[in-house]
């Protein structure tokens, strides 16, 4: 019987990853809704890393937060 609890508990985990954005965005509607901006020619500096593509190729940019100690 405890195996079977297991089991439920591993297909909660694999499950609660499923909400949400799985793969990067391609479109530029969906760059802006996981919080991104659309850049013609590259990411503006210092904060900002790419981590889509919008269309044709534009990279879809997002403000990385730098923590210091």
């Amino acid at each position: 019987m405890k195996i079977f609890a297991f089991f439920f508990a591993v297909l909660l985990l694999m499950l609660q990853g499923t909400s949400g954005f799985l793969r990067a965005p391609n479109t530029e509607g969906q760059c802006r809704q996981a919080g991104g901006v659309c850049s013609r020619d590259h990411c503006p500096q210092p904060h900002s890393r790419p981590f889509g593509r919008c269309q044709q190729g534009i990279p879809c940019c997002r403000t990385v937060v730098m923590i210091y100690d």
